[in-house]
């Protein structure tokens, strides 16, 4: 066996994830093998306890590894090494898969969290809603009541799609100020990212029929209902605490379908219709992704952050391979430490020539090119009552060669879904933005946030131990909390004894999640006794299941 010493470069408990992956891909691991206790791989590997947790539940939550209630953690099947009949054509198991759901009904338990957030009677530390007690939020709406009296006038006007323009032109600037150039005329805004993602999955549909959208999972719920709401087929890609999607297995699965590709083509060489060229707007679902929805920072539900290194080889394969982005930055705003260039500001600066690029070994056009869209939302940066979000394109005439995907397309979908915004609450916060205080309010939350975080953290692990798994967040407000000794029926049934208890929470399984665990607000913890009921609830549940 390797020891860590192999990789010195790499954080230690990332070191002990690779060389137990290493070691199942050999066969030295075999599944459902168990592994040594997480007290005793501490010893074992001379790390500690809080990387060895670290390890393990990254391990799981890539479908590694399993928990077995009171037995630990053992090697998963998935984790096998390929047959030597396979091993030519599977040399590494890609695990992307096509994900099914139903569609939500009123009794869901995704619909049903959403309602219990709203419940003023619970603790609400399942809805991702920010602090709303906070001095910007205060001016917004002695702003609200100004823009009102003013409109009051027009009761009939709409802000027309795109947006007001004044609220346009001060998001572009507050973006442009923090490192992202954005010009006004590129931004249509919304009733919050969900919206936008939704208005160009619909103009997908119409325009290029039925489409294979790479999501993470585990990942937000509501991605994978407007991905199958739009009529589209939803490929999970495997996403990590800490490292964010996956690229490793994003690469295997699109050189796959490249191949595929490729033999399509030299099956159809002899044949007197040519193919049409492989451009991102004909392939009609052939290749293995026509699109990617991705949160580069501050993944939901894990917390995790793609690497420099990452972003930059994710947007040559989604080059290379013809994928289309949707950048999810909902959060991105409050990154802490690691504040990271967005997917949008790399596209940009790596635009392909105004001559010509390729795609797929091909010639064309750069208008032809696959391009990033990034969609974001004030709603949890700010105040979700502001019903507020928005759509940036890399430029305003047009993304792709599909009319439908351009400016002009989306304003008329927007157009379609609902006419407009409220003029009054556009102008309010087009002032709160443009005078600054937008940007000091996110400045404010993001150390607001990691203190709530810290606090979260620390006193779960000081009263649960190895029971819970709390990875590291890059920014927001929501925190993981792995709960590797319960299983599915335990984890409902910890579910509702918490909104017994009066808090609400979210459940892995709403984020496809492998492994049980919870999803957590930590800027609604604005007491003690509420974080004293969630502990005492969740020592309870785990006491129940060693018992």
């Amino acid at each position: 066996m390797s020891g860590t010493q192999d990789l010195p470069s790499a954080p230690r408990y990332q070191q002990l994830a690779t060389r137990l992956k290493a070691e199942m891909a050999t066969g030295q691991l075999v599944p459902g093998q168990r592994l040594p206790s997480l007290r005793r791989q501490a010893a074992l590997s001379g790390l500690g306890l809080n990387s060895v947790i670290r390890a393990y539940g990254e391990l799981e939550s890539a479908g590694f590894l399993v928990a077995v209630p009171r037995r630990g953690f053992q090697v998963a099947a998935a984790a096998a090494p390929p047959s030597s009949a396979s091993r030519d054509h599977d040399a590494a198991p890609s695990r992307c898969t096509p994900l099914a759901t139903p569609s939500l009904a009123i009794d869901d338990p995704a619909w049903q969290a959403m309602a219990h957030a709203s419940d003023p009677a619970l603790a609400p530390l399942g809805a991702a809603h920010p602090e709303l007690d906070a001095p910007a939020v205060r001016r917004l709406y002695r702003l609200v009541r100004q823009k009102l009296k003013h409109h009051a006038e027009s009761p009939s006007a709409y802000a027309l799609p795109p947006g007001s323009p004044a609220l346009r032109e001060a998001f572009a600037s507050h973006l442009s100020h923090h490192g992202h150039h954005c010009h006004g005329d590129t931004l249509l805004l919304c009733q919050g990212a969900q919206q936008g993602m939704s208005l160009i999955l619909r103009q997908w549909r119409a325009s290029r029929g039925r489409c294979r959208i790479g999501i993470e999972a585990p990942g937000y719920f509501g991605v994978l209902a407007a991905v199958e709401a739009n009529g589209h087929e939803a490929i999970a890609l495997p996403t990590h605490a800490g490292s964010g999607l996956d690229i490793e297995a994003l690469a295997r699965l699109l050189e796959e379908g490249e191949a595929r590709q490729m033999d399509r083509r030299q099956t159809c060489a002899g044949k007197t219709r040519p193919e049409m060229p492989p451009t991102a707007g004909n392939r009609h679902g052939k290749a293995a992704l026509d699109a990617l929805i991705v949160s580069p920072d501050c993944h939901n539900p894990l917390g995790g952050q793609l690497s420099l290194t990452d972003r930059d080889r994710l947007l040559k394969l989604a080059q290379r391979h013809g994928v289309q982005i949707i950048e999810n930055a909902t959060f991105a705003e409050l990154s802490f430490d690691t504040r990271l260039p967005w997917l949008m500001d790399l596209h940009q600066r790596q635009a392909p020539s105004p001559a010509q690029t390729t795609l797929l070994g091909q010639t064309i056009s750069p208008e032809q090119a696959p391009g990033v869209i990034t969609v974001g939302s004030l709603s949890k940066t700010l105040d979700p009552r502001a019903r507020c979000g928005w759509v940036w394109l890399p430029r305003p005439e047009s993304v792709t060669p599909d009319a439908e995907l351009g400016m002009q397309g989306l304003i008329r979908a927007r157009w379609a879904d609902g006419m407009g915004d409220m003029p009054w609450m556009h102008a309010a916060l087009a002032e709160l933005i443009a005078s600054g205080d937008y940007g000091r309010h996110v400045h404010r939350m993001r150390r607001c946030y990691a203190k709530r975080l810290q606090l979260l953290r620390e006193t779960l692990a000081s009263a649960l131990g190895d029971g819970v798994w709390l990875p590291g967040v890059s920014g927001g407000y929501l925190q993981w909390c792995g709960l590797p000794g319960l299983d599915g029926a335990a984890l409902s049934r910890l579910h509702r004894e918490l909104l017994e208890a009066g808090i609400a929470t979210l459940p892995g399984y709403l984020f496809k999640a492998v492994s049980p665990g919870l999803r957590l607000n930590a800027a609604q913890l604005q007491d003690d006794e509420t974080l004293a009921r969630l502990t005492t609830t969740l020592r309870n549940a785990l006491h129940g299941a060693d018992a």
